[in-house]
């Protein structure tokens, strides 16, 4: 069994990973001034929880863009389960070529989903990731990262907009009843809806027509269901999709 670890600006995904159809995760707080200790209890009560025992635990390997704990994260694993953690990107590379000026400065999240979706679809592919900022990675059509784009995720900016604003409410995002809001809560919600819904689309549409050619699309992140409904291309939807790459990384690396 693999115990994935992926470290978010917002949240902390930790997941046992059997294969594909079995994976058990849950979320924790990305909090700086956890100890170890604090992760400890987090990996104890994921395994309580699961009734999954930790010695079954073969592998671990950690994705993170919040290196400020990644050190108490390396204390507690070594604590609890008594095995050195793998960190992508530092003591395993992802098996993608990276066509960017520096590329030491592309997530390991971003290559992580691109090398995970290469797995699943056929090239070229867009994955767009619904996180603390919401990025789209290309996979051109010979399977070598090729770049992207980055945006404030939704959270991010209803955060923003209601910090920087003296009367504007702090609202959910939920669709609408309808494109044009009534009153102040629905005409925020209906621009964070309908503006998401067409940031993706429009996007979409502009990278296929700067490639000239039709891409595969995966969506994953926290809020990305919220607008999938209403998408008027075919999109495939992996929650998962940092996991299976842990998956996939493991499987091809390390047996």
């Amino acid at each position: 069994m693999i115990l994935g670890i992926d470290i978010g600006n917002t949240t902390v995904e930790v997941a046992l990973i059997k294969d594909l159809e079995n994976i058990k995760s849950m979320k924790f707080k990305t909090d700086l001034d956890k100890t170890p200790d604090d992760w400890l209890l987090n990996f104890h009560f994921l395994h309580t929880f699961f009734n999954e025992e930790k010695s079954k635990v073969e592998h671990i390997l950690v994705s993170s863009v919040v290196p400020q704990i990644d050190n108490s994260i390396k204390t507690s694993i070594a604590k609890y389960y008594g095995i050195k953690p793998i960190f992508i990107g530092k003591d395993l590379n992802i098996p993608i070529k990276i066509n960017y000026e520096n590329p030491s400065q592309v997530g390991v999240d971003r290559l992580l989903n691109s090398f995970a979706a290469l797995q699943i679809l056929s090239s070229p592919i867009i994955c767009i990731d619904f996180g603390t900022a919401i990025t789209f990675d290309i996979v051109n059509r010979h399977g070598e990262y090729d770049g992207g784009l980055i945006f404030p995720g939704i959270e991010t900016s209803i955060k923003c907009l209601f910090s920087k604003t003296a009367k504007l409410p702090k609202v959910s995002m939920e669709k609408p009843n309808s494109v044009v809001g009534k009153n102040t809560v629905n005409s925020i919600q209906s621009g964070l809806y309908y503006g998401y819904l067409s940031l993706v689309e429009g996007v979409i549409e502009r990278i296929e027509s700067f490639y000239k050619e039709d891409f595969n699309v995966v969506i994953t992140g926290g809020n990305a269901n919220l607008i999938l409904q209403d998408l008027q291309r075919k999109v495939f939807y992996e929650p998962k999709l940092p996991m299976k790459g842990i998956f996939y990384l493991a499987k091809s690396h390390l047996e």
